[in-house]
């Protein structure tokens, strides 16, 4: 144990030296021949596997990174689609899923009736208004079954003033009801010391996982269904038919987004068409939405297949316009709620300040203009957000609970006319008004310098060249916001290609997990646990509450805490404690640092840190998974 903490805290001290430290070329100085093939996987992919540098040089770089661009040319991975296949929420509607994923009335108990399902209208009217006399003799008109019921739910109103022997009959009722009601969900979910004997108990919630397969086999049908929802689904980390089923018994809305967890993580380790899943993620951070607030944990699945995942080569005005109709996009940022202002209401205050227009909500007009198109300094005003805030009145969701699909309410629409930008809506347009503003902030020229910034960001350096934002921004706007013509100006660019770029990244906790994964040529079968880990590291998959998304850039993520942690993941990855993940550490059995780290990094380890590795290590069997965990917590392996 001592020897571990040694080179882990060796390989620290140069891993927080090595990300201290930005990119040290130019990006007029062209990348060295050698360092292009690993510059490219590490840029357009979540990382290398083995064999991948090899791959591309025999295709051709320029041959590669054009099948990258355009997937549908490409042979998708065969085991990836039996990976997602079990993932039954994927292909659903948002009605499908909320029909299917809403807890079963079965599992939870009969609703208490209401006295209003109870009695007729003349005897409810009696029973509240009435006097004690005529209460009481309403009660005694009742047969035996109904006068219980009536008391057990009975409100103060009723029992107001009722003598003492009717207020104890309606306790006694309210307590046998809620009696009742406990032992039917106990009937309905027994607690697991009620299905298994103690050593039984034992294994379900801590043994092998062959173990209670075992015991589950050993089950009949229903007793086996009750001990998997009782025992939850952590107990089934890499068993993920049995995690999936107990889930989906005890938390079905739960489910839905670990599925969709399932899917980003299955692709990004398995998919060989591994930009379009790179970017798939840019996009759904960029028109980020949080997995938390109301119904969009079931609303997401649907939001990245639909809005998102269809568009990422396509025109960006076409992504704008998917996601400002989705419903997800829809509650996440209030626009659902937004209504006209009123005209019987005033806008000021006693004092003469401003007071917020009644049912008007700008948050998503804001966050269009700031973060999904002009940019922070786009060049808009505060009377910009209002008006654009009020030409989306009326863009909302039809029942939100049950079909969730977005619905234009004229008569929540501010019909009076809009200038947005200096552009005027007339009044009177409806649904027009909102499509015209997508048009006319899809073509903005700020949107064409913001949404070139960003990526250039992403793909080459946290602070990138304006020259190369220039020329994208240039092909931005002569093809119409054609991004899959953005991203070839991009991958054509000197600066891409140049020493300024090489290992600039720092890799967010999704790019680490996913390229540690990738790099010792693991199969995934199971992910609940790497996405754990993603979150430890300060990155829950779908769960950014702010609209901003995740950060963009290394230092969001380069926290003393947030060093340590990876470090700590690559140890446990390669020590075999992350459920769900194989591979085979003996192949690094009786090898040196420096090959252990040209098979995981593809390239070379700078000689601070293979120092530092070789010193922790001095005078210690180096084992397999003491080098792997090194080389993958090293600076050279955290940055792209």
């Amino acid at each position: 144990m001592k020897r571990v903490a040694s080179a882990r805290t060796a390989i620290l001290l140069v891993l927080a030296m090595g990300l201290s430290v930005g990119a040290g070329g130019r990006f007029d100085q062209k990348l060295a021949a050698e360092k292009q093939i690993p510059h490219a996987l590490s840029r357009l992919t979540f990382g290398a596997r083995p064999g991948a540098a090899a791959e591309v040089s025999r295709i051709g770089l320029d041959a590669w990174i054009d099948l990258q661009l355009h997937p549908e040319r490409s042979v998708e991975n065969p085991a990836l689609a039996a990976k997602v296949a079990p993932l039954e929420s994927l292909n659903l509607a948002p009605w499908q899923i909320a029909e299917k994923y809403i807890l079963p009335q079965s599992m939870s108990a009969r609703p208490l009736p209401s006295p209003q399902s109870l009695l007729t209208p003349a005897q409810l009217t009696m029973l509240t208004t009435g006097s004690v006399p005529e209460r009481l003799a309403t009660l005694d008109s009742l047969t035996p079954d109904v006068r219980r019921q009536v008391l057990a739910v009975a409100p103060d109103r009723i029992m107001d003033g009722m003598p003492q022997n009717i207020r104890q009959e309606s306790a006694r009722a309210r307590q046998a009801e809620q009696e009742a009601r406990q032992k039917e969900m106990r009937r309905q979910a027994p607690p697991l010391n009620e299905l298994l004997a103690p050593d039984q108990q034992r294994i379900a919630r801590n043994g092998s996982n062959a173990d209670k397969l075992a015991l589950l086999e050993s089950l009949d049908p229903e007793t086996r269904r009750h001990v998997i929802r009782a025992v939850g689904p952590q107990a089934f980390i890499g068993l993920p038919e049995l995690r999936r089923q107990s889930m989906a018994l005890s938390q079905p809305q739960q489910l839905v987004n670990s599925e969709l967890i399932e899917n980003k993580l299955y692709r990004a380790i398995h998919s060989n068409r591994q930009l379009e899943e790179v970017l798939v993620d840019f996009w759904m951070n960029h028109f980020n939405v949080y997995n938390g607030k109301g119904q969009t944990r079931v609303l997401l699945t649907s939001y990245e297949r639909d809005a998102i995942r269809p568009h990422v080569f396509g025109r960006f005005r076409d992504m704008l316009l998917a996601t400002a109709r989705h419903p997800a996009m829809l509650i996440y940022l209030d626009n659902a709620q937004s209504q006209a202002p009123r005209d019987d209401q005033t806008l000021a205050n006693a004092s003469g300040a401003a007071t917020r227009r009644p049912g008007l909500n700008e948050n998503y007009g804001r966050e269009l203009m700031e973060l999904h198109t002009l940019g922070v300094d786009g060049g808009y005003t505060q009377e910009d957000v209002i008006a654009v805030a009020r030409a989306f009145t009326g863009w909302t969701v039809y029942d939100a609970a049950k079909y969730a699909e977005f619905q234009f309410n004229p008569n929540t629409h501010d019909r009076k006319e809009k200038i947005i930008l200096g552009h005027t809506l007339a009044p009177g347009r409806g649904e027009q008004d909102g499509l015209d503003v997508i048009d006319l902030l899809a073509r903005h020229p700020s949107t064409a310098r913001f949404i070139s910034w960003k990526l250039a960001q992403r793909f080459v350096a946290d602070d990138p060249p304006q020259s190369l934002v220039d020329r994208m921004a240039a092909t931005f706007t002569k093809t119409d916001g054609d991004l899959r013509a953005v991203l070839q100006t991009l991958f054509s660019s000197t600066e891409f290609w140049s020493e300024g770029a090489w290992q600039a990244k720092l890799k967010s906790p999704l790019e680490l997990v996913v390229s540690a994964v990738r790099a010792l040529d693991s199969d995934a079968v199971d992910t609940f646990a790497l996405a754990q880990r993603i979150a430890d590291l300060g990155e829950p998959l779908y769960g950014k509450v702010e609209p901003t998304g995740y950060p963009n850039t290394g230092e969001g993520w380069a926290s003393a805490a947030g060093l340590m942690g990876r470090i700590n993941f690559a140890t446990a990855l390669t020590s075999g404690q992350i459920p769900g993940v194989r591979f085979d550490i003996s192949q690094f059995n009786f090898k040196p640092p420096a090959i252990v780290a040209r098979e995981l990094l593809g390239g070379s380890l700078s000689s601070a840190t293979l120092e530092a590795i070789e010193k922790g290590i001095e005078g210690r069997e180096a084992t397999p998974s003491m080098l792997t965990a090194a080389v993958l917590g090293s600076p050279e392996f955290q940055r792209r």
